[in-house]
């Protein structure tokens, strides 16, 4: 450039510059606010998320204890119900009386297991007594005038003579003729339910409940001064549960002023009268993430702080730097320019890191020449993100970029070999350049890095997982004198253009596959 074009030049910069300190105050304002903007929304998504997965867990608790109760109910009703079919049919009492002992001892889940006729008199026992509990007639009452065959499970009782709860459960008895004929009993040990409770690990402020429709507690973990056979109709995470068969959600209790909110998760016992609650106080949900809010809080205060005095020490170096940036503005312009052009012919791509087209360009001819003299083959694959557009549309610009990153790094990942070439054509579309590779290889090569980029997913700050595709467009040519490595790529781009409209997230190759390749590439060759 000429003296006086530079000079013009600076002139015209000159007469277009803003006061440098004005700019100054606005970045660091700016600044400041994105820091504490950010940091708010930072700590506000991890309340978010440490409310989710508190709920997602105590969904998972409950669904497990839910199960756990479950199968052991079931496991006691399959019993009731071959005693009820044997009583019908065995005629050996004394038999079926030593069978019954055997069961119960066997399956270690009943305490007790007995059969009762209409009026309430206990024939067979699985011990020798033939007396009858305090709750056999309330049983049998409950049996008899009930018209449909089912298990019946009533309030936790103490098991007499001890201070083991028991869980009673019941079946009627139906004679040949169709009468009421009595009832099989059994007492279900509440033990056996609350061995699961013993090995789950929770915050001690919460509490796991296990209990009855009608109200009554079977078991709870911690007990805090809860008891077995206790009514909970006013309690609320019982009232919760009522409502509604499965569910988690946060509700405020206590008085005004001192509320206190909690989560409440609850599931019934699949076919059984039974409800799992869970409640757990929301401040020890949150007892971690407090002490994280804090101390990122004071780190970015702290980093805000460094960013306000590094701000006013700048406003007093700015006076000083634009006397020195008068006098070296000429140099300055010339540098600026140099670097533009350097910058323009280097070799990288500048939002992916991979080769650009440049670097593509010459490398296809060298390798084109190179494999045309040794007589070698030189494959070429072409990749296109499939969709991209709709994924820019819908995920915005940012996420495009994040997107073509990620699959650039598959594709850089897929090079089998240090001299293969990954390259960013333009926009949403890549290549590799294989040197001596033929065509099955380069499908090889091309069908990994397809399955690479369909698994991987990428998250953005919506939080949900999003995954892209890409369609391939491979060919292979051992070069002659009489070809251009312009055919090369026009072939490969052909085949790419036949996977797009074969559907997208697949591999096509130009012309025909060489002998001996496999059944898999065979599907993804257009012959």
């Amino acid at each position: 450039m000429k003296p006086d074009q530079i000079l013009a030049s600076l002139s015209q910069l000159d007469h277009q510059k803003r006061p440098v300190t004005r700019v100054a105050i606005v970045f660091f304002t700016l600044a400041c606010l994105s820091l504490g903007g950010m940091q708010a929304w930072s700590v506000y998504r991890a309340r978010a998320v440490q409310l989710k997965q508190t709920q997602i867990a105590t969904a998972n608790l409950t669904q497990t204890v839910a199960e756990h109760t479950a199968n052991t109910l079931t496991q006691a009703d399959s019993l009731l119900l071959e005693m009820v079919e044997r009583v019908g049919s065995e005629s050996d009492q004394l038999r079926l009386q030593r069978y019954m002992g055997e069961r119960v001892a066997r399956g270690a889940i009943l305490s007790d297991l007995a059969v009762y006729d209409a009026d309430g008199v206990r024939t067979l026992g699985a011990s020798a007594s033939l007396g009858a509990p305090p709750d056999a007639a309330a049983q049998l009452r409950i049996q008899k005038f009930d018209p449909v065959s089912r298990l019946h499970i009533s309030a936790p009782v103490r098991r007499p003579g001890s201070d083991e709860w028991v869980l009673p459960l019941s079946r009627r008895l139906i004679t040949r003729d169709g009468a009421f004929g009595g009832m099989v009993l059994a007492h279900l040990r509440i033990k056996v339910l609350q061995s699961i409770y013993n090995d789950l690990t929770f915050d001690n402020s919460g509490t796991l409940m296990l209990a009855l429709n009608s109200g009554q507690l079977v078991l709870a973990k911690p007990d805090k001064g809860t008891r077995t056979g206790m009514d909970l109709r006013a309690n609320t995470a019982f009232q919760l549960a009522r409502k509604g068969e499965t569910g988690s959600q946060f509700r405020s209790t206590g008085s005004l002023g001192h509320e206190v909110e909690h989560l409440y998760s609850y599931r019934g016992v699949k076919a059984y009268p039974l409800v799992v609650v869970m409640s757990m106080p929301s401040d020890a949900i949150l007892s971690d993430w407090w002490d994280s809010a804090y101390l990122s809080t004071a780190g970015v205060s702290l980093l805000m702080l460094i960013q306000l005095w590094l701000g006013i020490r700048l406003y007093g170096q700015v006076a000083l730097r634009d006397r020195l940036e008068k006098e070296r503005r000429s140099l300055q312009k010339l540098l600026v320019k140099k670097s533009r052009s350097l910058r323009r012919q280097a070799l990288k791509d500048a939002l992916t890191g991979i080769a650009n087209r440049r670097q593509f360009d010459t490398r296809l001819l060298r390798e084109f020449n190179r494999a045309a003299t040794d007589g070698r083959p030189l494959s070429l694959v072409i990749l296109d993100v499939d969709y991209f557009k709709k994924y820019n549309d819908q995920h915005g610009h940012p996420a495009g970029d994040e997107c073509l990153k990620s699959v650039a790094g598959c594709i850089n990942n897929g090079r089998r070999r240090s001299q293969d070439l990954a390259a960013r054509m333009g926009g949403e579309e890549f290549a590799i350049l294989l040197p001596d590779t033929d065509l099955r290889g380069a499908i090889a090569v091309a069908e990994s890095i397809r399955k690479t980029v369909a698994a991987r997913t990428m998250d953005h700050i919506s939080g949900k997982p999003h995954s892209v595709t890409v369609s391939c467009g491979v060919h292979s040519v051992v070069p002659t004198l009489n070809m251009a490595p312009s055919d090369l790529v026009d072939a490969a781009d052909r085949a790419l253009y036949l996977a797009k409209t074969s559907g997208r997230n697949r591999v096509r190759a130009e012309g025909s596959m060489p002998p001996g390749s496999s059944k898999r590439f065979s599907l993804v060759v257009n012959k």
